[in-house]
């Protein structure tokens, strides 16, 4: 046969279900797979022209999988990708972007970034089971909400057709078969894994800087800092330092020692032939190295089993590791990674910040103040809604009824993803108060670790520096000075006029009932908002928090996943449970996902303001300038900020959107 079949030269075409096994990988001679790590240079060696050697009417007669197994799963990520560059023009190229290097050409056709609202338009409250014709099966889809539709001066037909069309081809194709594949396996080897991830994406490389890419400097950072800290092996220690990733940790003074528990998530089942979630960590704070000491890690925890410093000497370890196998307690820091990666992508963004804050106080601000849209409350809101109704209604779909959230966002079937949503809702209702930085460093037992450390007589740093919490808590407080100059400037520092006025009340009224983390507020943390009254106190502290989250933090979960997304060695989003290689398909669908559907260039919280915020007469510019002005300080300054792109695990500043528009 042409091509020959895999499975030991045994004749099967004319079956289909033992050729489907043949064409979906190597196969023993009992017909049970082979898990093997496939060169990507031998690979691309086959003829294109064999392996797509199908004919069209088996599309109609045995499905898109049948065909795409046939061609091959590298061939699949590289066409893959092709179709991911068409797509990337509508969904990235909204109005007032442009194509970098087209000049006044790219100025002419790109319009206007930021248009004012329009006075009197109605963008109707609705749950999310009211844009989906899909039935969910979940309360919470009755308990979230959105806008009916994206406000007009939001509108982007370009965007809206790409998403349609993703949408229609995942509608009538299952192609779970190619993303779900174990096979081919590839080597421990970054630049190859990411050839073949980008073969047939054009818009720009995998090392590139460019639209809102941050390119794949997570490998090459990470084992920067391995070697800062005298070559150590310990990467989990190392990003539970300095990343995103230390967001989820507690700490226990009595042993002073910190803590990472992801225990909750072992009970979801992982989509087949892939290691499950959970496990946790303790970590202790090790000064000898680097400018602000490290944690490293003291104990893992996964599958029953614990190890320690003992295990971690293991030289067999990292042996099978230089083989291409995780074992041990590698395997397990593995597993963790991917843990830590899908609650930080399913649950605090999707889950915290798309389905349960943004399109809500989006569409919340745009209903209470259609009748004055140049009031100055909702001039001072405007630029933190911007395009999130869009960004979260046109993604819902996609992502759960038409199954893309599979490896993008956990390495379970959507069926598991959705019931882990709603456990979160049930078990752990999110409280606003908790996401303000100063509340969250307490329910962490953290405070004291949110400041750049003090020295001991040999300048060492006294104790941990929690890089993340520090960056969050010094924006939320540049958004509170902002709060603060904008109520000097257009109420003479007069609370009484903001907290009873009419439309003010109106749209507080609204937060309350529309947003659930506002009444979580309410029952869990009363103190904190004021019992759900409209005072000073309340106002600054909800506005400022869904400030911070909304633009830094949602930059730090967003476009900075950039940093692990792209780094299938040192944070798999997903693990075989055999340890074995990096599977392709599932990191190629990975890559393509965020590359084109997540990493997109969005209004920048430190670009040229639009003007229709501003009354020249209150001269209230001056508080959004000079918030400008702050965090770029910062990212001139301060290390905690300038260590960024290139050299942190972090977006720089002048990368941070103004809101969850993407």
């Amino acid at each position: 046969t042409n091509p020959p079949p895999k499975n030991g030269g045994e004749e099967c075409i004319g079956d289909y279900s033992r050729e489907d096994k043949c064409y979906n990988g190597p196969c023993s001679a009992d017909g049970e797979p082979l898990h093997t790590i496939v060169d990507i240079t031998s690979a691309e060696k086959r003829a294109f022209s064999t392996n797509l050697g199908v004919k069209v009417n088996d599309v109609w007669d045995r499905g898109l999988c049948y065909v795409m197994q046939k061609a091959g799963k590298i061939e699949a990520a590289f066409f893959s990708s092709m179709g991911s560059t068409i797509m990337y023009e509508g969904v990235n190229f909204v109005r007032g972007f442009k194509w970098w290097g087209l000049g006044f050409f790219g100025d002419l056709f790109a319009g206007k970034r930021w248009l004012a609202p329009v006075a009197n338009e109605q963008v109707e409250i609705v749950p999310y089971a009211d844009v989906t014709d899909f039935n969910y099966g979940y309360e919470f889809m009755n308990e979230f909400f959105t806008g009916a539709s994206n406000p007009s001066w939001e509108e982007d037909a370009g965007h809206d057709f790409s998403i349609g069309m993703l949408s229609m081809a995942l509608r009538n194709a299952d192609v779970s078969c190619v993303t779900h594949a174990l096979e081919p396996r590839f080597e421990f080897d970054h630049d190859l894994l990411m050839e073949a991830a980008w073969k047939g994406f054009t818009w720009f490389d995998y090392h590139e800087t460019k639209y809102a890419s941050n390119g794949d400097f997570g490998y090459q950072l990470v084992n920067q800092r391995s070697k800062e800290f005298g070559d150590t092996e310990d990467v989990l220690g190392l990003l539970m330092t300095e990343t995103a990733f230390s967001a989820h940790l507690t700490y226990n003074e009595t042993v002073d020692a910190f803590h990472l528990d992801l225990s909750d998530m072992e009970s979801f089942t992982p989509i087949e032939g892939f290691a499950p979630l959970g496990g946790k960590a303790t970590f202790v704070f090790d000064n000898t190295l680097g400018k602000y000491g490290r944690l490293k890690t003291a104990s893992i925890t996964y599958g029953g089993q614990t190890y320690d410093e003992t295990n971690f000497a293991d030289p067999s370890v990292l042996e099978a590791e230089r083989d291409n196998r995780w074992i041990g307690w590698r395997f397990a820091e593995k597993c963790i990674m991917a843990s830590l990666l899908s609650q930080t992508n399913l649950i605090l963004h999707v889950k915290g910040l798309h389905l349960e804050l943004a399109a809500a106080f989006q569409v919340a601000t745009i209903d209470a103040f259609k009748t004055d849209v140049d009031h100055p409350i909702r001039r001072l809101l405007d630029q933190f809604t911007h395009r999130s109704i869009q960004a979260t209604n046109s993604n819902f779909d996609l992502l759960f009824q038409y199954k893309a959230a599979e490896f993008s966002l956990a390495p379970l079937l959507v069926e598991e993803q959705l019931k882990m949503i709603d456990w979160y809702i049930k078990n752990k209702p999110l409280s606003i108060a908790t996401m303000s930085m100063d509340k969250y460093a307490q329910e962490r037992n953290m405070n004291q670790f949110s400041a750049k450390p003090t020295r001991n007589e040999n300048g060492r740093p006294n104790q941990f520096f929690w890089r993340w919490h520090y960056r969050a808590r010094l924006a939320q407080e540049m958004y509170t000075d902002m709060i603060n100059c904008w109520v000097a400037k257009n109420y003479n520092n007069d609370w009484n006029d903001i907290i009873t006025d009419s439309l003010v009340l109106e749209w507080w009224s609204k937060m309350m009932k529309y947003l659930p983390s506002l009444k979580q507020a309410m029952m869990q943390h009363p103190d904190w908002i004021t019992n759900g009254d409209l005072t000073q106190e309340s106002f600054t502290r909800v506005i400022s928090t869904i400030m911070t989250w909304v633009s830094h933090i949602h930059e730090d979960v967003g476009h900075s996943a950039a940093y692990f997304v792209y780094n299938p060695i040192h944070t798999p989003m997903m693990v075989p449970a055999d340890g074995i290689g990096i599977p392709l398909s599932s990191f190629a669908f990975n890559t393509n996902a965020y590359r084109t559907f997540v990493f997109l260039e969005r209004s920048k919280l430190l670009e040229e303001p639009g003007s229709f915020w501003f009354d020249e007469s209150a001269n209230d510019k001056v508080c959004y300038t000079d918030m400008q002005d702050t965090y770029a300080g910062y990212g001139d300054d301060d290390d905690a900020f300038s260590e960024c792109g290139m050299n942190g695990f972090y977006s720089c500043v002048d990368a941070v959107e103004t809101s969850v528009s993407s």
